[in-house]
């Protein structure tokens, strides 16, 4: 594995390297568990925008066309990005402010989205973490509350877009603002309520023991298999397509 996979922070101290597999049926389960979440799936809440602590509304923050054509028209589930029926299933475990999960999601997300889930062949599915800091608990609520509304994918994609450092308090109510206002058809003023629910809180609770169960020790980690069986750990040496390609291709054939 190359340095810079070597230099990812890790969560716990004396934690093992990550287990060989992890049960598909631990890790595909809807972690919202909101009572929300049938309803989100059946319907497209209204777009609502919620302006910034000065009153103004925030321009849409970089990256925000690329995002919605990355992933337009592709079904989303709470966390699962994908059709239901796709035959393989990869897992991310991932903390918002991870700067190797950022260069993840520039650099290697978009090809195999295009490559392999609009195309039916896996669904992705993501388990966040928040270990780094309060700017990271603060993000992914604000990243699950957008899986109330199936929009978890574009809400993380345009936070790693904009990912400031590590714990500089970049995670702002002004930036999750201007983040959701540009999603269409996204209620940025339900995310912000939502944040702080019962359900979304529930949803760290039961990723942090997935991660534990999973022997997750690091970020971005992924694990991947045929969609009801036991998922393996990737080993990657890069965070690049190439990197998952292989993996890919092999269940997919």
């Amino acid at each position: 594995m190359q340095a810079v996979l070597r230099s990812r922070r890790t969560l716990w101290v004396g934690v093992g390297l990550v287990a060989a597999g992890i049960a598909a049926a631990l890790i595909v389960v809807s972690v919202v568990g909101s009572s929300d979440s049938k309803s989100a799936a059946t319907t497209t809440p209204p777009t609502t925008v919620a302006h910034n602590t000065d009153g103004t509304t925030a321009p849409k923050p970089p990256g925000a066309a690329e995002t919605v054509a990355l992933f337009k028209g592709i079904p989303q589930q709470l966390n699962v990005l994908g059709k239901a029926s796709a035959p393989v299933t990869m897992i991310e475990f991932a903390d918002p402010q991870c700067p190797f999960c950022q260069h993840y999601t520039v650099d290697a997300l978009p090809s195999l989205v295009e490559k392999y889930v609009r195309t039916g062949k896996a669904k992705f599915v993501f388990s966040g973490m928040h270990f780094i800091g309060p700017d990271s608990e603060k993000a992914l609520r604000a990243v699950y509350a957008a899986g109330l509304q199936n929009r978890l994918w574009q809400y993380l994609d345009l936070l790693y877009k904009n990912q400031g450092a590590e714990n500089s308090g970049w995670v702002t109510d002004d930036l999750l603002r201007s983040v959701g206002n540009s999603i269409p058809g996204f209620d940025t003023q339900k995310m912000l309520v939502d944040m702080n629910s019962k359900g979304v809180t529930n949803a760290l609770a039961i990723a942090d023991q997935q991660a534990q169960s999973a022997g997750v020790n690091q970020t971005p980690t992924f694990f991947a298999g045929r969609t009801g069986e036991t998922l393996e750990h990737i080993d990657v040496s890069s965070l690049t397509p190439g990197a998952f390609e292989p993996t890919l291709h092999s269940l997919t054939k």
